[in-house]
């Protein structure tokens, strides 16, 4: 049987994806692939969209196709960001948006525990694996906690707090939902606007005190999680 152009063209795309690209490189416009390739603009436009639905490819708006980077299974446990990637063999990035002593609002005072208008420590940041974007997280933490942190290293903030601090976390609380990239989320991480999302917003504990609360968004072309599961009560023995 042979193969349509579009199957052709796909395998010619795998071929550069897997021999000469590597993540985060663009990949050939579709003029040029075109007039190499000798097809219709429409066959390329379809073959491309075979490989962004698949996952080897990703469009960003207004910049071009790109080489994905390998994709991330994450246990639910509780651990940094750094650690995490470099047990799964790729180099973790931080790139410190802000950091600046703020009021708690409500919400975040409710968070955090403490009074609303206690000064807290709000720090933004753009986490990578292997130099691509991965999350875009905003973190609030205690100022009474850890005093001078504005001027310690943003990057590996457990580390931090203890080694700094003395303040080891010991357990978290975290929920994770569904959404999709607004304006701002899809510029820091380079995706287009309502690309889909993994949110964790996790309350972390030094024993019994609240240390941090957290909303991270991942790329959900990036980034999965992995859930053991075990029987609660009873076992019926139906699903």
């Amino acid at each position: 049987m042979v193969a349509t152009k579009r199957a052709q063209v796909r395998s010619v795309l795998e071929r550069l994806i897997d021999v000469e690209l590597h993540p985060g490189d663009p990949i050939p416009s579709e003029r040029a692939l075109v007039d190499k390739l000798n097809v219709s603009r429409v066959t390329v436009r379809q073959a491309i969209s075979d490989l962004v639905e698949s996952g080897a490819l990703e469009r960003v708006h207004g910049k071009g196709t790109f080489v994905t980077g390998p994709q991330v299974d994450s246990q639910l446990h509780l651990t940094s960001f750094s650690r995490e990637m470099r047990a799964r063999g790729l180099e973790p990035g931080t790139v410190v948006l802000s950091a600046t002593e703020i009021e708690a609002s409500d919400e975040t005072a409710k968070g955090l525990r403490v009074p609303k208008g206690t000064k807290v420590i709000r720090v933004e940041r753009l986490r990578t694996a292997d130099a691509s974007p991965m999350a875009y997280e905003i973190g609030y933490y205690p100022s009474a906690l850890f005093p001078g942190l504005l001027g310690r290293e943003l990057g590996t903030l457990y580390d931090v707090f203890a080694s700094e601090y003395d303040v080891v976390v010991t357990s978290g609380e975290q929920t994770v939902r569904a959404d999709n990239a607004d304006g701002h989320v899809a510029r820091v991480l380079g995706v287009a606007r309502r690309a889909p999302l993994l949110v964790l917003e996790r309350t972390t504990f030094a024993g019994r005190k609240v240390v941090e609360l957290s909303w991270s968004a991942y790329r959900a072309d990036r980034y999965r999680l992995h859930m053991a599961l075990t029987p609660r009560g009873p076992r019926t023995g139906s699903a």
